[in-house]
This record gives structure tokens, sequence and C-alpha cells, in this order.
């Protein structure tokens, strides 16, 4: 059935590539292949793996309707699209990130598969310090007594502190205790796009059975329901059936709720009447138990003068911290040698992470002078035109948001502007991506030519 499953997929193929532009399409698309094919006269499931997790997100979340319509009008109604992270070999990945968006469909149990919540985030792994104690404490809280306390939790900190970490510990601890516990984890984007396409296909009691038929809701990412006004409509019914009937909802963003632009009244009152918990970014003693903590499960050791080192190095989230450690282990190991300052200042200047790959501030920089075809000196420069403008807030957005950087080191990074200019230019440019999907998918090829 694989080879019809290949004929079936390359005439969709065919009308999607009318319908975007060459370079969304060879971005998104052109990689893409059949893994498996159970299907019957037009019926069944179509299985196509996509080279990374980061594709196989982006395809779901922003093409679902449009694949679905031509799946229709090509004569294939009946057969079901799912996309999966694998190779050309056929082989699945099985990283420590969800093979299947949600909860994975009866037929796909053949395959080798992981449930949505990741296993590898639990409350046992998670080290606790100041920066984050209260969080730990209400989330494990909430994990234990389900809808009886802090129901809404909502937490909320900068990127790479560990937030969707302790999301997932909740939903994991859940399982474990409560028998045929219902539990979803769902991005906001995803829970915008699924409402997106009820409307389209008409399957709005679909929709609502899914989001409220669950004991327990985990939502990341809520500073993306911004602008959003009818989605954040549904969110908030949902919200109401769930919370009444004393089920649990957990909630992640980057932001107090009041921060969100265009936030609806009613849902900022019903997210500011549970718990609030923020996170910031950890000190150097959290920063040195949590590298301790990466070394002991990479079965690896580092000397406390190393470890300090790098903790005292990393001036972002978590997730910098862990690429920095990553990059050191992974130099040591093709240069072995005394690990002094020289080496770790060789690893440090800018290194961090953008979809789960090692890159450096003068990358993003690179990728954003290429994507604007803008020189690198105008961005650090005092030109006010308007596409310099654009590329430089683009810059300090990427710079923050995905590696994590200081105001004051991206200042530096841009012509030594102040702390208070930066904080301006991201915060500008998160209400942008918000409200402009044009801007957003820009963003989106920047980090895509940062990963290539």
């Amino acid at each position: 059935m694989e080879k019809d499953g290949q004929k079936i997929w390359g005439k969709i193929l065919s009308s999607i590539k009318t319908q975007l532009s060459s370079s969304s399409f060879k971005t998104w698309f052109a990689g893409s292949f059949v893994v498996d094919s159970k299907q019957k006269e037009g019926s069944g499931v179509l299985i196509v793996g996509l080279k990374n997790n980061f594709l196989k997100e982006q395809v779901e979340n922003r093409y679902t309707p449009m694949i679905t319509k031509i799946k229709n009008q090509r004569g294939f109604k009946a057969l079901e699209i799912v996309f999966v992270v694998g190779s050309r070999n056929g082989q699945l990945k099985t990283d420590d990130r969800p093979l299947f968006t949600g909860v994975a469909p009866q037929y796909l149990q053949g395959l080798r598969r992981v449930d949505a919540l990741n296993p590898v985030h639990n409350f046992n792994n998670f080290v606790v310090g100041a920066s984050n104690n209260i969080a730990y404490l209400c989330s494990k809280q909430a994990g234990e007594n389900p809808g009886q306390v802090y129901n809404p939790l909502f937490i909320w900190g900068p990127t790479g502190v560990g937030k969707t970490h302790l999301l997932h510990a909740v939903g994991n601890l859940v399982c474990e205790t409560v028998q045929n516990a219902k539990v979803l984890y769902v991005t906001s984007e995803k829970f915008t796009n699924d409402y997106i396409e009820s409307i389209s296909n008409r399957t709005n009691a679909a929709f609502r059975q899914k989001y409220r038929n669950v004991d327990l809701l985990l939502v990341d990412d809520a500073q993306f329901f911004g602008g959003k006004e009818s989605t954040q409509d549904e969110f908030f019914h949902c919200f109401n059936e769930l919370q009444l009937t004393g089920r649990q909802v957990v909630i992640t963003s980057d932001r107090h709720p009041g921060e969100i632009p265009k936030l609806k009244e009613r849902l900022l009152s019903r997210f500011m009447g549970g718990m609030m918990a923020d996170i910031g970014f950890p000190d150097v003693e959290l920063k040195s138990a949590i590298v301790k903590q990466k070394c002991k499960e990479k079965g690896v050791f580092l000397e406390d003068g190393v470890v300090f080192k790098i903790a005292n190095s990393s001036h972002g989230g978590i997730r910098e911290l862990e690429g920095m450690l990553l990059a050191v282990l992974t130099k040591q190991k093709l240069s072995p040698g005394e690990i002094d300052d020289d080496f770790i200042r060789s690893i440090v200047e800018g290194s961090s992470k953008v979809n789960g790959i090692n890159v450096s501030a003068s990358d993003v920089c690179a990728a954003v002078s290429r994507h604007f075809k803008v020189g690198e000196a105008l961005i650090r420069g005092k030109s006010r035109k308007a596409k310099v403008v654009m590329a430089r807030q683009v810059l300090m957005y990427l710079l923050r948001r995905d590696l994590g950087l200081s105001f004051e080191a991206i200042g530096d990074m841009v012509g030594g502007r102040d702390h208070s200019t930066i904080i301006y230019g991201v915060e500008k440019m998160e209400k942008v991506i918000v409200n402009n999907s044009s801007i957003k998918d820009e963003v989106l090829r920047i980090k895509s030519l940062v990963r290539d």
C-alpha cells in the first residue's frame, strides 16, 4: 500500500505547491515522504514523515486546514493524514520530544510511539532553587490534588526556565496516581488551530468533546491567545466547564497575564483568579546544581570548579545552560585536555540553542541579515530606515527569546544601545508577531535559516 500512498501524497503535494510560494513549499514540504499507508479505496490513514519535530509542529499547526481541504478536493475525504518525525528508511525517531501531537490514534499502535506527555520531564529531576521554588511546590500540589487546590494554576516567566518541564511533570504525576485519568497537553497555538479547523470542517462538537472531556488540561504558551478574540471566547467557555466541574487546569506563559496584549477582561480575571506562580532566571547556585544533575543523567563527571565556570558564564535560562554544557562535553571529547577559562570562553561566546541546535548570537545575526538583505553593520548602526529597524528588532527578539541573552548583552551586540531600548524592541516585536501572521512567518523562516 505504500506505493499507492506515495502517489496520493504526490498529488496532494502538487496542489499544495500551487498555493504556496516556492520558498515556503521548499521550507515546509520539500523533504516530506510517506512512511506507511493503510488505506483502501481512498479511506484509511496515510502516515507522512518529516525530518524533525520543528517541521512537524509547524506543518500541523499552520497547514492542516489547507491540507484537509486539498485532500477532500482530490477525492480522499475519508483518508486521514498523520505526520510523524522520521527518516526515509522508515525508522521513526524516538528522541525525548513527543512523536505525535496529542493522543495518537489506535491505528498507529503498530508503530513505535511515545505519549503526548514527555516522560523525561517529572518532579524527580526538576532541580529546585530560589527562583522556581514557589512554582515547583504549587505544581506538585496541583498534581497530587488535581482540581482541589490551585485551580487554575498559572505559571509565568521568561523563555527557557522550566515552565514546560513543570507542565509535563504535573501531567505525568496525575497519570501515575489517578487511574484512567484523561490528560491533555496542548499549546495555545494548537488549541487555536484546532478551533479554526472545527469551524472550517463543522466539527465543533468533536472539538468541544476533545477539550472539555478531560480531567487535566495543560496549556503551554498562553501569551499567544492575545488578540485572538474568538479563540479566547471558546477557551473561556472550555475553561469554565472544566473549573466548574472540579477538573484541573494548568497554564504557562512567558509573561504575567496582565501583560498579554489584547487579552479579554473576563479571561484575564479567570487566569488571575487562581494561583499565580512566577519563575525567574536561575542564580549561579541553581545553575551549578542543574549542571551537576545533567552530568549525572549523562553519566559524566566534571570537577566542581568547571561546573561553577559553566554556571557563572551562562547569563540566560536553563536551555542556554544545557546548550553550553553539551558544547563543553562535546569539545572536551573531541579535544581532550584541561577545561580552563579560555576553553570555557571559547564555548560561551554567544553559544545557545535555537530549535534544539547549538548556535551562536553571530549565527542569528547573520541569518537576520541574509533574510532581510541588510548588512550586519547597518543593523548594528544608527539607521532608522524601516527595513533596517525591522531587522534590528527581529534580531533583538530572537536573541532574547531563543538564546536567552540579557538585555545588556543584546544592547552591546546591536551597537551599544541602552537596555531600555532593547526591552522596547523585544516587546514591540512580540506584539507584532501576535497580530501579524506574515511577520510571524518571516521569523519562522529566519529560525529555519539558523537551523540549516
